[in-house]
């Protein structure tokens, strides 16, 4: 059996760092330095500048998220779109929640941040009515990967390069370089996933353990040469030197996809197995969720450049570290809350769900 079928935990460990990254950059482009997402550091405390010159390493958790799910590829079962489906609706529940939990602490009532009805299709229908893209865009991964999979499994190597080659000019230069919205301007989208996702398997398929485990110190190098280069073009833009065609926070980027691509081949360079990573790694979509779906970002907004720049960034991974723990803590609790669904799911519905997909394969 070849060993990269059992994920070791260097991928769980990535997982956590992707969401972790990502929890980094919201927290500084949505509420403590705006002006990093803006490009307008010009005139701004060294603060400012130093994180948008480095941001590169915190925009690349998305790209990375879906190269795990290429590498290892999806395959979707029943059980996997149910967990899906009570995470969204357990976290779009939770949103009006805590609403009602602020003003029963606070003494002063709540108001909901939407009507009845609207909590409710929140809840019940979460894909149609949640509204966050990354989950829509991973549904429909999710939904497109028996495609996907058929099509990866019966191609040769030329095909798969051939299929990647013009994907990226799609993606790349239609897309990133003239920012074709209907293509894929920003990243943002379905189509970036789909071709994040084949080239995951491709480096899966056709790039040995070896040679991954030989060159790691070479993607290291290349993963900062990358993200340098990103950070020095942002730099220019934002003191007005133009750069042609250059859209910075996409995730189609160019050097931010090499920079994703180079650190997702130095963690999977790494062979262990630890529990507690495992452990962990499980809430991940949670803590994401926790974060877009729940608590945002207008409780930090108001310690925007409070302090002195060495605070406010110490203040930024403070917040971050706090957020990330108490986030693993609730998405536990999930855990635990769902158990008797997935009883439920085990005794008197999984066979059944079977059955009906094995009728299916036979007559397909």
């Amino acid at each position: 059996m070849d060993n990269r079928l059992m994920r070791d935990s260097n991928a769980e460990l990535l997982r956590i760092i992707c969401i972790f990254i990502i929890l980094l950059h919201h927290f500084c482009v949505h509420a403590l330095y705006p002006e990093v997402l803006q490009l307008d550091v010009a005139g701004k405390g060294w603060d400012s500048h130093f994180l948008l010159f480095i941001h590169a390493f915190l925009f690349i958790g998305v790209n990375c998220f879906i190269l795990i799910s290429g590498w290892y590829g999806i395959k979707p079962k029943w059980r996997s779109f149910i967990n899906l489906y009570l995470i969204y609706s357990f976290y779009n529940l939770l949103h009006p929640i805590k609403f009602i939990a602020k003003g029963l602490i606070l003494g002063n009532g709540f108001v909901l941040p939407y009507s009845i009805h609207d909590i409710f299709m929140r809840t019940l229908f979460p894909f149609s009515h949640g509204h966050l893209w990354f989950m829509d865009c991973y549904l429909g991964l999710f939904l497109m990967a028996p495609l996907l999979n058929i099509a990866i499994n019966h191609m040769s190597k030329r095909q798969h390069e051939y299929i990647l080659l013009l994907l990226t000019i799609a993606n790349i230069y239609f897309g990133d370089f003239w920012g074709m919205e209907l293509i894929n301007s920003d990243g943002f989208s379905l189509s970036n996933f789909i071709y994040l996702y084949i080239l995951g398997s491709y480096l899966h398929r056709y790039i040995t353990i070896e040679t991954i485990d030989k060159n790691r110190w070479r993607w290291f190098l290349l993963y900062a040469l990358f993200g340098l280069l990103w950070g020095t073009c942002s730099m220019l833009s934002a003191y007005h030197i133009k750069i042609p065609h250059w859209h910075a926070f996409a995730y189609n980027n160019l050097f931010l996809l090499l920079t994703a691509i180079f650190f997702f081949l130095f963690m999977m360079s790494w062979h262990f197995k630890n529990r507690c990573i495992n452990y962990i790694a499980v809430s991940m979509l949670g803590v994401y969720m926790f974060n877009e779906g729940v608590i945002k970002y207008g409780f930090i907004k108001p310690y925007s450049h409070m302090f002195t720049p060495l605070l406010q960034l110490a203040l930024w991974l403070g917040i971050s570290v706090g957020f990330f723990i108490v986030a693993v803590g609730i998405d536990q609790i999930r855990i635990l809350l769902t158990k008797p669904i997935w009883l439920l799911y085990n005794r008197h519905i999984e066979t059944k769900l079977s059955k009906i997909s094995s009728k299916f394969n036979r007559n397909s």
